[in-house]
């Protein structure tokens, strides 16, 4: 006597026959909510070849570490960590695509048979063919994730090229400074006293008066009054600074902001209620700072400490200190850095030599009156390069020169090894290859956090174009960086740089 036991679910039948098991398989349309979930269109299932059709995962999970696979049903079989192929057909037939995928609830396989129809039409110019649509059937076979994830590359490409989605520009400000006579009632401020700049009711910067009667100085070494600017202000249209003697007593001048710029201004306190006055900058009508960012520097009051006293200012025009090293470099002769007329971003190369690594090196370029900087990525502020500053390898510069200048630098016989903490989002940064090398091979130390970079061009006083990190085209990485060069280095999380600089 034939033993017979049939059990039916989602279009799957087991039949117990004479003690021996048998599976049959029925085809039946099924819909989204049937597969739990796991489901794909095409942006046109029929037509003459070749046809390129457009394959879209529309499922309602995310795949478990990119495992997508694809079978067109023409022999073809593409891994897709994106949801979204292109895939051509170049000979008639009626085609099953198929669907498999991983993700938290284990893994699908979804077939759509008769889904794509490749055929030549037949010429009829006096009659247009009726089209029968005819619904797909599908099938789903749902089981535990006992599927090994492939780590080899798919057999085939897509056929859509791959695109490099555009960057952000940094906005990372160079502080607009003010220096100048510093009066109150016709006297002297004296000492110890602050000059507050403030954009609205916002202090944005301050400086401490270290000589009677002056705040800041002309040296591009001098202290000054250092004020940004926050986006939002920029935003807004036109930004004018109030300065203010130990923030309550306001100055009779005001200023309109300008990245980059250095002003000498003399401020007039406890005589009138200030209004915006425009005054007259040393800084050229382009500077090296844009205004598009995915990054806003959060602007803090800075307090100055007293430095060495400045004791006149005589003429409203900025003058240059020059500042010569004490002790006569020692190492060898190394990268020649050449600075064009205005805003120049550099770097260094590698451990300087004694007597040659610190801001005093630079005393011989003429700055018109303006600072040096170098981008303090834990603050999201610049800091101000003084003589006394250490340099150190990767150091990426912002320095002003008005004319063009060459300077040749020192290194040091014994290099070793560099540090460097990169944190997430923007870097002032430089490479210690030499010559020059790709991108992606010069930033190997940390290959998987860094997302894209920008060089900048002193001769038009703009950026380049980016290098985005597994970029196409003009945003290749096998474009290469070059050592004294500065670049905008973005990164996706906190790490560090280190890399080994062999002896010169």
């Amino acid at each position: 006597m034939r033993n017979t036991q049939r059990i039916q679910k989602q279009g799957i039948i087991l039949s117990l026959i004479g003690g021996i098991l048998f599976l049959s398989l029925i085809i039946v349309p099924v819909n989204s909510d049937d597969v739990q979930g796991t489901d794909f269109t095409a942006n046109i299932t029929s037509g003459a070849p070749p046809l390129t059709v457009l394959f879209t995962d529309i499922s309602s999970l995310p795949v478990i570490e990119g495992y997508r696979k694809w079978t067109f049903g023409d022999g073809t079989e593409t891994i897709d960590p994106i949801g979204n192929i292109a895939h051509t057909y170049t000979i008639e037939g009626i085609y099953d695509v198929q669907l498999d995928r991983i993700d938290s609830e284990g893994f699908h396989s979804l077939i759509k048979y008769a889904y794509i129809t490749v055929v030549v039409p037949t010429p009829t110019p006096t009659i247009t063919p009726e089209t029968t649509v005819t619904t797909p059937i599908t099938t789903i076979i749902t089981t535990t994730p006992t599927t090994t994830i492939p780590t080899t590359s798919p057999t085939t490409s897509p056929t859509t090229a791959p695109t490099t989605a555009p960057t952000p520009k940094p906005t990372v400000q160079i502080p607009s400074e003010f220096y100048g006579q510093a009066l109150y009632s016709s006297n002297p401020v004296p000492v110890d006293s602050s000059v507050v700049a403030r954009i609205g009711e916002r202090n944005a910067g301050e400086v401490i008066v270290a000589t009677p009667g002056i705040y800041g100085g002309p040296g591009p070494f001098d202290e000054r009054l250092k004020v940004y600017a926050t986006l939002d202000e920029m935003g807004a249209g036109q930004v004018f600074i109030t300065f203010w003697l130990n923030g309550t007593i306001p100055a009779g001048q005001t200023a309109l902001y300008q990245s980059g710029s250095a002003q000498n201004l003399t401020l007039l306190f406890g005589s009138v209620t200030p209004t915006p006055t425009q005054t007259q900058t040393t800084v050229p009508t382009t500077t090296p700072v844009t205004t598009a960012t995915t990054q806003t520097p959060t602007p803090t009051q800075t307090i100055w400490p007293p430095t060495t006293p400045v004791t006149t200012v005589t003429t409203p025009i900025p003058t240059t200190t020059t500042i010569t090293p004490t002790v006569s470099p020692t190492g060898t002769q190394g990268l020649t850095l050449t600075f064009e007329p205005g805003w120049n971003f550099i770097s260094i190369p590698r451990v300087l030599a004694t007597g040659a690594d610190t801001g005093a090196i630079f005393s011989s370029i003429d700055m018109a009156g303006h600072s040096m900087w170098r981008y303090n990525s834990t603050a999201q502020l610049f800091d101000r390069i003084y003589p006394a500053t250490r340099l150190n390898p990767t150091d990426g510069i912002w320095l002003y020169s008005a004319q063009k200048t060459p300077l040749q630098l020192h290194f040091a016989g014994s290099q070793g090894i560099v540090e460097r903490a990169l944190f997430s989002g923007w870097n002032g940064f430089g490479i210690i290859s030499i010559p020059g090398t790709p991108a992606r091979d010069a930033l190997v130390p940390v290959e998987n956090s860094w997302e894209y970079l920008y060089g900048f061009d002193p001769l038009n006083q703009t950026y380049e174009i980016s290098i985005v990190r597994n970029g196409a085209g003009s945003h290749s990485d096998l474009r290469h960086m070059y050592p004294g060069n500065g670049y905008w280095l973005y990164m996706t999380k906190n790490t560090t740089f280190e890399g080994i600089m062999p002896d010169v």
